[in-house]
């Protein structure tokens, strides 16, 4: 991703959208976060094509909170596809406002991407331990789908699962997760 001061601004924007005004555990992941900025989302099927679309919507989301045009997102973002980090927090609030909105809940889009990242075998990298070649091989497992037929490497792990989830698009992924979760 190009870094221009609205890149950063941006970036700022899905950080705070997933860890809010406090760190987990007392720790930074600025380095991950921002490893998962730099690497594209490269949909594995058809249907993941959908959660490109919901990461790259997320720029005029943040566009509309923060009072910015259209037109200057547009030239920022040009050519820009989506990033993991856009996916994965675009997954995460549609988890959260479209499936599982629960205002007596609290608001728990970063509950939902952090069950991702420890899906995907990354969230013993705080800044301290961040190690960039063990990332970057973790998100090329997830982009081969070369992870666990349970899902484990990938964003959702199951207990139990019906189907190979290396063979099923993230949406049917994460239904079945909550199915195992949530019920």
């Amino acid at each position: 991703m190009i870094f221009s001061s609205l890149a950063e601004q941006y970036y700022d924007w899905l950080y705070k959208s997933v860890c809010g005004e406090w760190e987990p555990r007392n720790l930074s992941f600025h380095r991950l976060l921002m490893f998962l900025y730099n690497r594209n989302y490269v949909p594995a099927c058809e249907m993941d094509i959908s959660r490109a679309a919901d990461g790259t919507n997320l720029r005029y989301r943040f566009a509309t909170e923060n009072d910015i045009s259209y037109a200057r997102i547009d030239s920022a973002f040009t050519g820009i596809p989506c990033s993991m980090l856009e996916m994965m927090v675009g997954l995460s609030i549609r988890i959260e406002e479209h499936i599982l909105e629960d205002s007596s809940a609290g608001k728990r889009t970063g509950q939902w991407f952090w069950n991702m990242v420890v899906s995907l075998g990354l969230a013993a990298m705080d800044d301290q331990r961040f190690d960039e070649e063990r990332a970057e091989s973790v998100i090329e497992r997830f982009s081969r789908r070369d992870y666990k037929p349970n899902g484990a490497g990938g964003l959702f792990t199951l207990s139990r699962p019906t189907e190979d989830m290396r063979t099923i698009d993230i949406w049917y992924q994460l239904m079945g997760w909550l199915a195992e979760n949530e019920a």
